[in-house]
């Protein structure tokens, strides 16, 4: 979204938004200073310190009476501009602060020199966005038609088979990504105080509590953004429970030959030694190379990252053999949860017996998969 953000608005684009936000920032710098106040720093491009001393409760509880969020601390209040920043809400701060200069005499002030504000060795001077991309696309029209021929290279399950990526190639409807544009999901600001994310922090929980529920764990994170993250998070809490134990030595983490590629590589982004396990002709783990990989690292065994249904899409009926001889010799279970749409309904990670997975909520939750297996539950429970 960033990138395409850059696409539709192009160097000139974002270099008059920018212009814009820090000019506003220094009509209220002006602004300020002129009614007396003092500011932390005199140069500045969208944020500003004010210093407030024994009246900054004050001006900040009346912030919020007016709607409007500032950064705290104990004799400061922090200022943040955006693209979003009317000329409305500089009224508002100068009405707050008690400032009685002209909007229009402090613009025009300003406009002598516009980036004097700015050091000088942070002006840029090169060019930027140079790619055709961001200089081609700049309406809607011309947008909508550059998303689509995007689309049409794409390879999915609408022209055919899918020989690998049996976690990627899932359907995401238009209806799920809706939720995006509207101003409850999108517009909270991430350091917005608690008590105005009541309803944020409702929905967070009430998931957790679910995702508790079909997976079998005791604990859930949102935090990580995609499943590599999600691994390289799962990882590291896995490494901190050995450590936990004094056990901070086990680093030899088993990985089927069959494996996501994340996989070997989150294990290596956390310095640990990765050994591979083979798979037999069928694609399925070898139980007797697992058992032999097993016996020569187990006093320095720290997981095995396993996917469930497996990446050539079967169910492997051993798996929770595989759980206990890791658990048996002190390791850790990883399970990519990237196919957990084919475990809701039929089977659960607890079940099976691992101890941590990332969770693919866009892939698992949105996906016929998932809705025909939820209505068999239903109908089950009907009779």
């Amino acid at each position: 979204m960033a990138g395409l953000y850059a696409v539709y608005h192009g160097p000139d684009g974002l270099k008059k938004i920018a212009r814009r936000t820090h000019h506003y920032t220094a009509i209220l710098a002006a602004g300020l200073t002129k009614a007396g106040y003092e500011l932390a720093q005199h140069t500045f491009f969208d944020t500003l310190t004010i210093q407030t001393g024994d009246a900054t409760e004050k001006y900040y509880q009346l912030a919020l009476e007016a709607n409007i969020n500032l950064r705290k601390w104990p004799h400061q209040l922090g200022i943040s501009f955006d693209e979003t920043t009317t000329l409305a809400d500089i009224k508002t701060l100068f009405a707050l602060f008690e400032v009685e200069a002209s909007i229009d005499d402090l613009s025009t002030k300003i406009a002598e020199n516009e980036f004097a504000a700015i050091p000088h060795s942070c002006q840029r001077r090169s060019n930027y966005l140079m790619h055709p991309v961001f200089n081609t696309y700049h309406t809607e029209t011309q947008m909508m038609r550059y998303l689509k021929q995007l689309e049409n290279k794409d390879f999915s399950l609408t022209h055919g088979m899918i020989p690998l990526g049996s976690c990627t190639m899932k359907l995401n409807a238009a209806a799920e990504m809706i939720p995006i544009s509207w101003p409850e999901f999108a517009s909270l600001h991430p350091f917005a105080p608690k008590e105005q994310a009541a309803g944020y922090a409702a929905l967070a929980d009430d998931l957790k509590h679910k995702l508790c529920e079909i997976t079998g764990y005791d604990a859930f994170s949102l935090q990580p953004n995609s499943g590599a993250s999600g691994e390289y998070t799962g990882l590291i809490a896995i490494q901190r429970y050995h450590q936990s134990r004094g056990e901070g030595h086990r680093n030899v983490c088993l990985i089927p030959s069959s494996a996501h590629g994340t996989n070997p590589a989150t294990a290596s982004m956390l310095s640990m030694k990765v050994v591979v396990v083979r798979c037999d002709r069928l694609g399925n783990i070898d139980l007797s190379d697992l058992s032999e990989k097993i016996n020569i690292y187990r006093d320095h065994l720290s997981a095995i990252m396993i996917t469930y249904p497996s990446t050539h899409g079967v169910y492997e009926e051993q798996v929770r053999q595989v759980c206990e001889q890791v658990h048996a010799a002190g390791g850790q279970v990883y399970l990519d949860g990237a196919n957990m749409n084919a475990q809701v309904g039929l089977t659960s990670p607890g079940f099976i017996g691992s101890d941590v997975s990332h969770l693919n909520l866009h892939k698992t939750f949105c996906i016929p998969a998932f809705l025909m297996a939820v209505a068999a539950q239903v109908l089950d429970r009907l009779g």
